[in-house]
């Protein structure tokens, strides 16, 4: 089973323009993450407080307006997941549902931890960017932060080759909070050409038009993340077919070390 859907190959189009003028990989990355509508995602999620560490392997289907978060390991937890939605989390397990309350930016919950990095992948004001290696993989390091969290900056390394986010760090006022190993990306829904993309927290039919100026109209032919539905706009079968199965483990081989 493909573990990954790999962004297509042209991509890698996006870092130079048409003539050889160097664009901005930021603002090109974030309007591909800004078109997903959908995806499915897992990662462990290493947690540092005052006296311990704690190590969480969350499964998060994202949308834009909301997501659920659900605990996969340890296994004295798993199954318990929780609703990310307009800052506030809603704790559930099996049938017993709790409203968690809001989350800080100082004290975000480890399960709102993805949600918010794809947020700042889509629309984070880019404080910081440079080219790194992740396990010998040539990487775009992008650091944002996101209006509603004054303090917090989230920190992720995309795969230059695929976009697909290999490493992140959230940090409040300074402080390591969060270490984030990426293990599985899957793009399962995407924005129409004509849809705007909505604001972090924010349910997509309530956005205003000009409430993500970064989000802008998908781009296919540029290689926004395409969805695994063939029949999607902005998927390119042929160009995807044309990565094997060792190109996709190899884009996360360090993670799962």
């Amino acid at each position: 089973m493909r573990k990954a859907l790999l962004f297509a190959p042209m991509l890698m189009l996006l870092l130079t323009a048409c003539g050889g003028e160097e664009k901005d990989p930021a603002a090109d990355l974030q309007a591909q993450y800004a078109a997903v509508s959908s995806a499915v995602m897992e990662a462990d999620v290493t947690c540092h407080y005052e006296d311990e560490e704690r190590v969480y392997t969350l499964r998060c289907d994202y949308t834009p307006g909301e997501s659920t978060v659900t605990v996969l390991s340890p296994e004295n937890l798993a199954g318990i997941s929780a609703t990310v939605a307009d800052g506030e989390l809603k704790l559930s397990y099996q049938d017993v549902s709790l409203d968690a309350g809001s989350y800080s930016a100082a004290a975000i919950s480890p399960v709102a931890a993805l949600p918010r990095l794809m947020a700042a992948a889509a629309s984070g004001y880019v404080t910081e960017q440079s080219r790194e290696d992740v396990e010998e993989r040539p990487c775009l390091r992008l650091a944002c932060d996101l209006p509603d969290d004054e303090g917090t900056l989230y920190t992720t390394w995309f795969d230059q080759e695929t976009l697909l986010p290999l490493r992140s760090e959230i940090s409040a006022e300074g402080t390591l909070v969060f270490q984030v190993a990426w293990t599985r990306f899957e793009v399962t829904g995407q924005k129409a050409a004509d849809e705007p993309a909505a604001q972090p927290d924010q349910p997509a039919p309530d956005a205003a038009p000009d409430a993500a100026p970064d989000a802008g109209p998908a781009q296919p032919e540029a290689g926004a993340p395409a969805a695994e539905n063939p029949q999607s706009p902005a998927a390119d079968p042929p160009a995807q077919d044309a990565w094997a199965e060792a190109d996709e483990a190899a884009a996360y081989a360090g993670a799962e070390e």
